[in-house]
């Protein structure tokens, strides 16, 4: 239930509870005064009736007396109407009144033989005592209710329009967006503290988005400089040295073929075959760290190299297709071609280590208005996608290429990476469906 509604309720409540705690009051006390009004009144009616008896009053200028609490009547005391003329309701007065006698005190007034006046008292003034106090409690408290209710309205419609703006606040913070703000102007202190608080630590978080934003490209540039530095250092040294190896090897097999022993041929041969497969393996990792030359290959050259030589060394089919045309217009930078490739060698790799795959497709779509990299297999699906070091990079190159990155389990089996990149508007969104 809303705070406001809240209010709206638990206000009238409770001042009806303290109308309620008052009439009570009134009413007790009434009932100990219309006692002590009736007894006093009692006397006065009592001297009014001997006075008119004794002729020092004629009755009917005593009829026309104004006299609290007294009434005469030109009815005998048994004839008289026992009702009360108030304005209070009956129940009301007959909870007042209680065991009090509503025509009690009555005293005969013999004027001749046949005719019979009464003086009583009655409580019917104290009565309608009660109802007026009664009934200016209760307008009393229903203007202070409507005035309490109206302040509080006042009060708190700033503190929950500042709640609500604190609400969409958060729901941006929660999709990402940091730079959403309050505003810092209130009539009230604590409001204008707590904006400024969150504004902020807004500014605070947006301020650390960035700083890791920068490390994060500064690690994976310093990743690319290192791979090429080590595919580079690999090629030229290593690998030079491997092959003068093998070379040397071949010109002594050569050279002493007939003079060595069976044996000792068997081991240069031996040893050429191993220097062979460490040549072969260092020509893998030099690909691996710097697959192609980006400097005179498009997009879809070097993802369909990427993929025979992954095919060739895993023996996994590999198909490729691609839509769109490379042109200026839809074209990728150097830098995104690189994130592009090692998210796809990633992919690779991950189909390769654990899905136990026999065919993978990779469908690249690249147009004027977008990037589209879809890469699946059919290998066995996992029961829940980990999240390591090979998948944070993934997301850290689609944040880097302002991308979209989904991965997500297959309905059959395998698992779909799914890269989109608008070229219009770029969007920083990572989404994660496991």
């Amino acid at each position: 239930m809303k705070f406001s509604l809240r209010s709206l309720i638990w206000v009238p409540l409770t001042f009806t509870l303290g109308f309620a705690l008052s009439a009570c009051l009134i009413v007790v006390q009434a009932q100990d005064d219309i006692q002590e009004e009736l007894a006093s009144a009692a006397h006065v009616a009592r001297s009014l009736a001997l006075l008119i008896e004794t002729d020092r009053i004629s009755a009917h200028e005593a009829k026309y007396l104004q006299f609290r609490h007294i009434r005469i009547s030109t009815q005998p005391p048994h004839m008289l109407d026992q009702g009360l003329e108030v304005d209070m309701p009956a129940w009301l007065a007959n909870w007042v009144l209680g065991g009090v006698d509503k025509k009690g005190h009555a005293h005969a007034v013999h004027l001749d033989p046949v005719q019979v006046w009464t003086v009583h008292a009655t409580p019917e003034d104290e009565l309608n005592e009660v109802w007026n106090s009664v009934t200016i409690t209760f307008f009393v408290f229903l203007a202070s209710a409507l005035l309490c209710m109206a302040l509080i309205q006042l009060g708190i419609n700033d503190v929950l329009k500042r709640l609500r703006q604190f609400s969409r606040a958060m729901m941006n913070w929660r999709e990402g967006d940091l730079r959403t703000t309050l505003p810092e102007t209130s009539p009230i202190i604590e409001l204008q503290y707590i904006a400024q608080q969150f504004n902020s630590t807004a500014k605070t978080l947006e301020q650390a988005r960035e700083d890791n934003k920068a490390l994060s490209i500064s690690l994976i540039n310093s990743q690319e400089l290192e791979r090429r530095r080590l595919g580079s250092e690999l090629h030229d040294n290593l690998g030079q040295i491997i092959a003068g190896l093998r070379a040397r090897v071949y010109l002594i097999h050569m050279q002493t073929q007939a003079e060595l022993p069976h044996s000792s041929r068997d081991l240069l041969k031996s040893l050429s075959s191993e220097l062979e497969e460490a040549h072969r393996v260092i020509r893998h990792l030099i690909t691996e760290l710097d697959p192609v030359d980006l400097q005179t290959v498009n997009l879809n050259e070097a993802l369909a190299q990427i993929c025979t030589k992954w095919m060739q060394a895993t023996h996994i089919q590999c198909d490729m297709k691609t839509t769109g045309e490379e042109s200026p217009a839809n074209g990728l930078s150097a830098s995104a071609l690189v994130h592009v490739i090692r998210i796809v060698q990633e992919s690779l790799h991950n189909i390769y280590k654990h899905s136990n795959a026999e065919k993978v497709s990779i469908l690249v779509v690249n147009t004027k208005d977008f990037f589209d990299l879809r890469i699946e297999d059919n290998g066995t699906t996992p029961t829940m996608l980990k999240t390591g070091y090979g998948m944070r990079s993934m997301r850290e190159r689609a944040k880097e290429l302002g991308a979209s990155l989904r991965i997500q389990k297959n309905p059959g089996t395998g698992v779909t990476v799914h890269l989109h990149k608008s070229h219009q508007r770029v969007q920083a969104n990572e989404l994660l469906d496991c």
